[in-house]
């Protein structure tokens, strides 16, 4: 006989990171923040060594009424380190790093971009860190974001498990959403960078337990967008652990989902944690800009 799913317990870790510059509120008890009493444009070098801080802490933060510009956007994520390469959009004109996801009211789509579990371009030899996302214009109702942490998750496994699963490397590539993408949509997919697309459709082996390289925690990585295999496997071996994986990770204990407004910005870090945006608001505008952080090799 087995024992009926129940929702994960034990311990949680998403205590507020207490700083002397700002208030941090969480979200929910396993991942993400609300950032008050500050500005990001106006963060002395001490508080914004604080706010890292934090970010590593709590996975994802969030901020009200920054208002930001495309200018202000793009100095304060130079601040978290060198800008990545981005695989999909080639940023705007003047801002090259500050990348425009925009579905317009009259837009009608069965796939949008970032629909599903995932982690920013994991297929990539040195994926992003820190992916910054600001909202312009947002719809009354939909359009919110979902994160879930990978960290806590990977924690809340057996011993067994977790031992079975360090030596793993998985196989991340974009061929899945591609193949996805075009058959929902009907027309093939390129990247900005054509010459990023047959590495983004060959992909990297990864770690499928990296550690993180500020805090020494480990965490899973593995979505459902881009991971199609694991190193030395089959697929029909492979499948099963990563179908087990993404469950295991985005049950709700693990994940918080964010209510946009105009002016927000959040953060977060895609070395331990899996996001999704549902297309769930056709009819609506919703004006988002984004930028990546370098994230070295994952180890």
């Amino acid at each position: 006989m087995w024992e009926v799913r129940v929702s994960p317990s034990g311990e949680f870790s998403n205590h507020p990171f207490e700083s002397e510059y700002f208030t941090a509120v969480p979200l929910t008890s396993a991942i993400g923040a609300e950032i008050t009493g500050v500005r990001l444009t106006d963060l002395s070098d001490a508080a914004f060594a604080d706010f890292q801080r934090a970010l590593w802490h709590h996975k994802m933060l969030y901020l009200r009424d920054q208002h930001l510009s495309h200018s202000e956007h793009e100095a304060f994520a130079a601040r978290l380190g060198p800008f990545a390469v981005d695989a999909y959009t080639g940023g705007l004109p003047g801002h090259r790093d500050v990348h425009p996801i925009i579905k317009e009211a009259d837009t009608r789509a069965s796939a949008i971009f970032g629909g599903g579990w995932h982690t920013d371009s994991p297929f990539l030899a040195e994926p992003p860190s820190v992916t910054t996302l600001r909202s312009v214009e947002v719809p009354p109702y939909g359009g919110d974001t979902s994160w879930a942490n990978c960290a806590l998750a990977f924690r809340h496994l057996s011993k067994t498990y977790r031992d079975m699963l360090r030596p793993l490397r998985v196989h991340m590539s974009a061929s899945n959403n591609f193949a996805t993408q075009q058959k929902l949509l009907g027309k093939a997919l390129s990247f900005a960078d054509p010459e990023r697309y047959e590495e983004g459709i060959k992909g990297h082996f990864h770690p499928l337990v990296r550690t993180h390289p500020e805090t020494g925690e480990e965490s899973l990585y593995v979505d459902e967008t881009y991971a199609v295999g694991i190193e030395g496997m089959t697929t029909f071996e492979a499948k099963p652990i990563i179908d087990f994986l993404i469950h295991h990770i985005t049950q709700h204990g693990f994940t918080c989902r964010l209510r946009w407004e105009a002016g927000m910005v959040a953060m977060w870090d895609n070395r331990s944690v899996l996001h999704l945006g549902p297309n769930d608001y056709d009819g609506y505008r919703r004006e988002m800009y984004r930028t990546t952080t370098a994230g070295g090799v994952p180890a």
